[in-house]
């Protein structure tokens, strides 16, 4: 199975910095990111378009170069495992503690 693609600005009320684009100017540009994470020009500016930074020691490096947290290039939020199994019904069943008398 493939990873997922998501692509493009994220979607919502607030509008939001793309901060992987501000990291890569404040790290001085795309050339020298991508010859510090040894990577082609290529792949950063994808990881421009995507908003995030697919690998943690690129992520990392490009955190030191920067100074912005590595937190900011994970882009969106990882869903719960309910929302990608779509069983919240099962989720929440399991999570009730019953007492031992009911049992």
């Amino acid at each position: 199975m493939g990873k997922q693609k998501t692509s493009g600005r994220p979607t919502g009320k607030r509008a939001k910095t793309n901060l992987v684009a501000a990291a890569v100017q404040l790290a001085g540009g795309v050339t020298k990111v991508a010859r510090l994470c040894g990577v082609s020009n290529q792949t950063v500016y994808s990881w421009i378009y995507e908003w995030r930074v697919e690998r943690l020691v690129d992520a990392l490096k490009l955190s030191q170069a920067s100074g912005i947290p590595i937190e900011k290039f994970a882009g969106r939020s990882v869903p719960r495992k309910s929302a990608i199994t779509g069983s919240a019904k099962a989720d929440r069943k399991r999570q009730e503690v019953r007492p031992r008398s009911a049992r």
